[in-house]
């Protein structure tokens, strides 16, 4: 079942019961996150299609050719990347089972996916229990939401227990998950990627890769107490691996951030090209993030949508939406974004841009393209 993050619907009119602080960066209203009837109705995209004008008797190699005109559908309309998630409700009980975000249906496609290129959902096991998983896909990973247990893989038997995180190349047999004691894993993979390319992996890219969470809270402390740590845009660490020097990511497709927000702080806002399948992994009240399609002259969110953090759950920021996390509450707040940035990062298309450069481009009346110089 696909939990909604609130049962309210966004609309124009629809707004939160919400006075924004002088402090949140918000122009406009605060609106509720939307749910699935939101994403239910689209008006399919109207285009000419030139060979069927010029020769409707067409066969063979010619019948599948589509000619358009390019200002009209350079840019086509896509379904959107819904901003959902599932709850701790969803794998609540004392049962094994596997369930994922799966909005197929929403991004009119025919395999599981979260988004294009992700599919994300929780594997719960019951102590003394086993579970298997299994995809066709270059890169899993799995963070252990709470429980202890081991995962034995192609690759041999992993050990992990909470807050850590272990991720495995692509595999043709099955995990099988034993957990010591019940156990929520978030998983998180590539599929639905090799699935639209019509492709299945030929070989491991990266050594299948264990980060315990006593060695990732040292690492966070350590950034934390820098100079100037409070002015960052965001207080965690990218996980990266040996084999993907060049991107700094989780693996070649994927990418991971545990960030921290303290209470009553606000952590500015930024946008990127790649999809994030955010994991709470623990809230207080009051704890949310902000998201918007545009920001204004001051770097503030445009009528943004408010999606609430609850410890356990997940929620999609889609791409390309400015987003900022706000912590309104008195104790802080961590959560574990995985996105497909690996494969954006090695594209060179990433493209993340911080409100607050964005608006300095714009007084100096300069729209940037892309960052790298020759």
């Amino acid at each position: 079942m696909i939990a909604a993050l609130l049962v309210v619907s966004a609309s124009a009119e629809t707004t939160c019961d919400i006075t924004p602080r002088p402090s949140l960066p918000v122009h406009g209203h605060v609106q509720t996150a939307p749910t699935s009837s939101n994403y239910s109705s689209r008006v399919p995209e109207s285009a000419v299609e030139y060979l069927d004008v010029i020769d409707r008797q067409r066969q063979g190699w010619l019948l599948p050719a589509r000619v358009y005109e390019y200002e009209s559908v350079s840019n086509p309309v896509l379904t959107p990347v819904p901003i959902l998630g599932l709850g701790a409700s969803d794998y609540a009980g004392n049962v094994s089972r596997i369930i994922m975000a799966d909005f197929s249906g929403l991004l009119e496609v025919e395999y599981p996916a979260t988004s294009p290129n992700l599919l994300a959902g929780f594997v719960k096991v019951v102590g003394g229990e086993k579970l298997a998983t299994q995809a066709v896909s270059t890169s899993q990973a799995f963070y252990v939401v709470e429980g202890k247990g081991t995962s034995q893989t192609t690759y041999g038997l992993v050990s992990w227990e909470t807050g850590d995180m272990f991720v495995v190349p692509s595999s043709k047999t099955e995990i099988i998950h034993k957990a010591n004691e019940t156990a929520v894993l978030y998983w998180v993979h590539d599929e639905p990627l090799l699935r639209y390319l019509g492709v299945e992996p030929v070989e491991a890219r990266f050594e299948p890769t264990l980060y315990k969470r006593k060695q990732l809270m040292k690492s966070v402390e350590i950034i934390r107490s820098e100079p100037g740590a409070e002015n960052r845009n965001r207080m965690g660490i990218l996980l990266g691996n040996k084999d993907t020097e060049q991107t700094k990511t989780l693996t070649h497709t994927l990418w991971a951030l545990i960030n921290t927000i303290p209470a009553n702080t606000v952590q500015s806002p930024h946008k990127h090209s790649s999809v994030a399948l955010d994991l709470c992994i623990s809230a207080g009240p009051d704890t949310y993030t902000l998201m918007s399609r545009q920001i204004d002259s001051e770097g503030m969110l445009v009528d943004p949508v408010r999606v609430d953090w609850k410890s356990g759950g997940m929620f999609v920021t889609p791409p390309g939406w400015w987003h900022s996390h706000v912590n309104e509450g008195d104790s802080p707040g961590w959560v574990l974004p995985m996105q497909d940035a690996g494969l954006y990062t090695y594209q060179r298309s990433l493209d993340i841009r911080f409100a607050k450069d964005s608006i300095k481009e714009f007084n100096a009346k300069r729209i940037s393209g892309v960052r790298e110089q020759f």
